[in-house]
């Protein structure tokens, strides 16, 4: 019996430090006109999404409230971005991700910066498809956030 326990105390011991969540703040931010009522919910899905599938791959995560910006996004990381980048370094997250949603393009790209050297981890990039159904959407959406999250 103390074999079994002091195996299981060895194993836990070992085990902690795999068990590490990373910090994630996320902003969803837009770019150009979204004419369709039906794309107002698209930013709502985008960010769900992310909340919900990093925060099922075990990382503790937050969001901003949603900014709309003018005109395209030029820089790899944003100018508006940079008071919500800034509260997130002040609260200790170890991740900022930006996803930029571009109605002109139909393209929504996310970029993940790491907070302690502004660089850019990861990108990747999403061709928005027609917004018909709700549901459907929802599962792509979450299909290609689960992409970065595995990398993470």
């Amino acid at each position: 019996m103390k074999y079994r326990i002091l195996t299981g105390l060895l194993m836990g011991i070992f085990a902690a430090p795999v068990l590490c969540a990373a910090n994630i703040s996320v902003l969803v931010m837009e770019s150009g006109e979204n004419r369709e009522s039906a794309e107002a919910r698209y930013p709502v899905l985008w960010e769900n999404g992310l909340l919900e599938i990093f925060f099922d791959a075990g990382h503790i995560v937050t969001n901003s409230p949603k900014v709309q910006i003018d005109g395209k996004f030029e820089d790899d990381f944003p100018a508006e971005a940079k008071k919500e980048f800034d509260n997130a370094r002040e609260v200790g997250m170890d991740y900022f991700l930006v996803a930029l949603i571009d109605y002109s393009t139909s393209v929504v790209v996310m970029r993940l910066f790491d907070i302690r050297s502004t660089k850019k981890v990861l990108e990747q990039k999403y061709k928005a498809s027609t917004f018909r159904n709700s549901k459907d959407e929802y599962d792509k959406i979450k299909a290609a956030i689960r992409v970065m999250a595995a990398q993470l």
